[in-house]
C-alpha cells in the first residue's frame, strides 16, 4: 500500500482490511485452505513503519531508493556543521548491518581525529568484547557478564509487554514502559535518570507506582503483574 495520509481513520482501516482480503485470496490460490487456517493477522503499512520506527515516509531501510539518492549522493560522515557527524543506513555507506556498523566506526574515528585522539584500528591482540553463547540459548546463560542483582532486575523488567497503550501509565506521566525497556537491557543509568527527573516534581511518585502495578495488564490476565514497585525501589536504593 503506497504511503499516503488519510483524514478519516475509518477510511485507512477499511483500506487495510481490503488489502488483507486481497493478500489472503492470493495465498489461498497457492495454498488451498490457507484462509480458513488464519487465526490472527495484522496489516502493516508505510504509515505503521513510520509510526513505530520513525522512518521517514515509512521507508523500510534508509532513504528512498531512487535516482539522486544513490551512494555518493547520500549524507557523508562530515556535515556542513563542524561538530555534527553522520552515520547509519541513510549515509554513504548504505544499508545493511555490516555497512551500518562500518559507518558508525568511521564516524567515531572522524570524531577521534578531530579531538586528536588515536583512531580505532583492529590489531590481533586487542580485547574481544563479543560474548558467544553456546546453543541452545537458555535464560540462565543470558547476561552472565552482569552482576547477579542486575540480572535479577533485568529478568523482572523483561516480563513487561511494552503495551501500545500501557494501562500502568493511565494516571501518571511517568514513562514506566520506557523504564522497563531500559532495565531489561541493563541500561540502569538511563532508567534512574527518568525516575529522578520525574520525582523532582512528583512527590507522590511511590503511591502512583503501587496503583500502576495493580493496573498492569498481566495482573488482569495472569494475576502476576510486572513487579514495577520492586524494580523502582531497587533502582532508587541499590544502584
Amino acid at each position: 500500500m503506497p504511503r499516503r495520509d488519510f483524514d478519516d481513520p475509518n477510511d485507512y482501516n477499511d483500506r487495510k482490511e481490503r488489502e488483507a482480503k486481497r493478500l489472503s485470496e492470493v495465498l489461498e490460490k497457492r495454498f488451498p485452505g490457507f484462509t480458513q487456517a488464519i487465526r490472527f493477522y495484522e496489516i502493516a503499512t508505510p504509515r505503521t513503519i513510520e509510526r513505530y520506527t520513525a522512518k521517514n515516509g515509512g521507508a523500510v531501510a534508509g532513504p528512498k531508493q531512487m535516482i539522486g539518492q544513490h551512494m555518493f549522493q547520500r549524507m557523508h560522515i562530515r556535515s556542513e556543521w563542524d561538530t555534527l557527524f553522520c552515520c547509519g543506513e541513510s549515509t554513504v555507506m548504505g544499508t545493511g548491518t555490516p555497512t551500518v556498523t562500518i559507518s558508525g566506526l568511521s564516524a567515531a574515528n572522524a570524531v577521534l581525529k578531530k579531538l586528536d585522539i588515536p583512531i580505532y584500528e583492529f590489531h590481533k591482540n586487542m580485547p574481544n568484547f563479543v560474548n558467544l553463547v553456546d546453543r541452545p540459548v537458555k535464560a540462565s546463560t543470558l547476561n552472565l557478564n552482569e552482576p547477579r542483582e542486575i540480572r535479577q532486575l533485568m529478568k523482572k523488567a523483561a516480563k513487561c509487554q511494552y503495551c501500545e497503550k500501557p494501562m500502568c501509565m493511565t494516571y501518571t506521566d511517568l514513562d514506566i514502559r520506557g523504564i522497563m525497556r531500559r532495565v531489561s537491557v541493563g541500561n540502569i543509568i538511563g532508567a534512574k535518570r527518568i525516575i529522578a527527573e520525574f520525582s523532582k516534581n512528583n512527590p507522590a511518585c511511590q503511591s502512583q507506582l503501587l496503583n500502576s502495578q495493580d493496573r498492569c495488564i498481566q495482573n488482569t490476565t495472569l494475576n502476576q503483574p510486572v513487579e514495577i514497585k520492586v524494580i523502582f525501589d531497587a533502582l532508587r536504593n541499590n544502584f
